[in-house]
C-alpha cells in the first residue's frame, strides 16, 4: 500500500509540473488536458481519475500552493516594536519568510501571470493579511481596535508582496538583506522616511 501510496504522490506531482511547465509557455485557456498528460508522461484516464477537467486541476493546484504559502509564512514579527524590530530574533524570522519565496520563485512567478479570475498575487497578499490580523487580534477584543488591526494587515501585507516582486524583477541588483533592512526600516520609521534616506546615502 505506501509503495502505492507513493506512485500516487509522484504521479500528482508530475501533473502539476506539467501544469507549470504549461502556464510558462502559454495562456490557460490554450492548455489541454492532453498536453498536460503528454508532459507528465500520463494517459487521459490516469488525469481523469484524480481532476474532472484542466480547471479543476488549476483550482486544486493554487489551493495546494496557497496553503503551503501560509503554513510557511510565520508574521511572528508583526508583534515588534519600533525599538527592537531591529533585534535578531525578528530579522531571522523575516528571514526566513523571505527565503521561502524565493526558493518558490519560479513558480510563483509563472502563476502570478496566470488567469487573471485566479489572481493569485492577491491571494498570496490576503493570506499575509489574514495571518496577520488572526495575530494581532488574538489579545484584542476592541472592535476599534479590529478595524485598525484590519487596515494595518492590509497595508503590511500589501508592501510587503510587493517588495517581493520588484526584489524579483531587480534581483540581480538587490540582495535579501537588502530586502529585509528595507521592510525593517518601513516597519520602524515609515515608508516616508526609509525612502528618503535611502536615496539620500545613494
Amino acid at each position: 500500500m505506501p509503495q502505492t501510496d507513493l506512485r500516487v504522490v509522484k504521479t500528482l506531482r508530475q501533473i502539476d509540473q506539467a501544469l507549470l511547465n504549461s502556464l510558462s509557455e502559454m495562456p490557460f485557456d490554450k492548455i489541454t488536458v492532453d498536453q498536460i498528460c503528454q508532459t507528465a508522461m500520463i494517459n487521459r484516464s490516469t488525469f481523469y481519475k484524480y481532476y474532472k477537467s484542466k480547471s479543476d486541476l488549476m483550482d486544486q493546484y493554487v489551493n495546494k500552493i496557497l496553503e503551503k504559502f501560509r503554513k510557511q509564512i510565520n508574521v511572528t514579527f508583526i508583534n515588534a516594536s519600533p525599538d527592537n524590530i531591529h533585534n535578531l530574533i525578528y530579522q531571522k524570522n523575516f528571514e526566513k519568510a523571505l527565503r521561502f519565496i524565493h526558493q518558490h520563485k519560479k513558480e510563483y512567478t509563472i502563476l502570478w501571470s496566470s488567469p487573471a479570475e485566479y489572481g493569485i498575487f492577491s491571494k498570496m497578499v490576503q493570506v499575509i493579511h489574514d495571518n496577520i490580523l488572526e495575530n494581532l487580534i488574538s489579545n484584542r477584543g476592541e472592535t476599534s481596535q479590529k478595524l485598525y488591526a484590519d487596515l494595518y494587515a492590509r497595508l503590511f501585507a500589501s508592501d510587503m508582496m510587493t517588495l517581493v516582486r520588484w526584489w524579483f524583477r531587480y534581483e540581480d541588483s538587490i540582495t535579501i538583506k537588502e530586502v529585509q533592512q528595507i521592510m525593517m526600516n518601513n516597519m520602524k520609521q515609515g515608508m516616508f522616511r526609509t525612502f528618503r534616506e535611502h536615496m539620500e546615502n545613494e
